[in-house]
């Protein structure tokens, strides 16, 4: 695939509406990650290295080794990143009571901020040059109305980090869709750290599926998750007990489950653009002063069994370009 010119494609040769800053003091574009071990951040850190080999630019990969004390871990690291007057920084607001001030503060600086993944909604007011991910609340929706149509009355949505209001709304959207539809849905979360481990997912999983037998439906909003759900759900099938499983993001494990019909869907985000994306846009900024006019919306990218295998025969090809493990 041509990305230099599928990224053109989504640009408007449009300046800026804020002031132009000044260039920054270091030449590297520095983005701020999830950690590389997660399916999704191997991805986005896939199309990160793709767009820096393609323009021939100086950049540099920050994340933290795991989602442990995710909050003030990231809040640092975003810190540091402004201290060190970047050519750009390309940050996601998961986390907006720490992150947006920051945002607003290196905007400020003349530093090029451009948001990944989570805080479209108001970018431009925190001074960002664009957004470049998806609409969460369509994304849980969109998986709802597959729910929906497999016929799940009782669905449950598996929040596995409490402090991003995106998964919220991922999570709303998937409510709402069942709900419209004369059905019943909630959000429960998991504890963050304990994301990753295998044992506490999986009996979390049956645990809640114990409590409510009318639970026919699940929806996880990561692939590490979906893949430990699937397990205590395959437990659950073999009493008889039917219960529909979709989640968000993409893998190897959860390509081939909905490949086999283990699994009804997944509502893919397309990380790797995120990635790719996350560096030319503030690349062709700096250089060109060009910018998006509006949010680069790059999920959902709707996978079920009629399109698995091609998208999994991708992912062999160019391993973990659509979703690691």
């Amino acid at each position: 695939m041509n990305f230099i010119k599928l990224g053109a494609l989504a640009l408007t040769a449009l300046m800026a509406a804020a002031p132009v800053p000044a260039f920054a003091q270091e030449d590297a574009i520095i983005m701020l990650g999830g950690p590389s071990s997660d399916p999704f951040w191997g991805a986005v850190q896939q199309g990160f290295d793709q767009a820096t080999k393609d323009y021939g630019i100086k950049t540099q990969w920050t994340a933290p080794a795991d989602f442990n004390d995710i909050v003030p871990i990231y809040t640092k690291m975003f810190e540091a990143a402004i201290a060190r007057k970047p050519a750009a920084i390309a940050v996601g607001n998961f986390f907006p009571e720490p992150t947006e001030p920051l945002i607003k503060q290196a905007a400020a600086e003349g530093i090029p901020v451009i948001i990944i993944n989570s805080g479209g909604n108001n970018y431009q007011q925190l001074g960002a040059i664009g957004f470049i991910g998806e609409d969460s609340y369509k994304m849980g929706q969109e998986g709802g109305k597959i729910a929906v149509a497999n016929g799940v009355k009782n669905g449950l949505c598996i929040n596995q980090i409490a402090a991003n209001p995106v998964l919220e709304l991922r999570c709303k959207g998937y409510i709402d869709a069942v709900t419209e539809a004369g059905g019943k849905a909630k959000m429960v979360t998991l504890a963050s750290e304990d994301i990753g481990n295998s044992q506490k997912v999986q009996a979390a999983v049956s645990a809640m599926l114990m409590q409510d037998q009318s639970i026919d439906g699940v929806i996880t909003l990561g692939v590490a998750v979906a893949v430990d759900a699937l397990e205590s759900i395959k437990q659950v099938r073999a009493t008889g007990r039917n219960v529909d499983l979709g989640t968000m993001d993409l893998g190897n494990t959860v390509l081939e489950a909905i490949d086999a019909g283990e699994m009804s869907f997944a509502m893919d985000q397309q990380p790797f653009l995120q990635g790719y994306y996350g560096v030319m846009i503030p690349h062709l900024y700096n250089t060109y002063k060009m910018a998006p006019s509006s949010v680069v919306s790059v999920g959902p990218f709707i996978v079920t069994k009629a399109n698995a295998a091609d998208v999994l025969a991708v992912n062999k090809k160019f391993a973990g370009s659509r979703g690691a493990n």
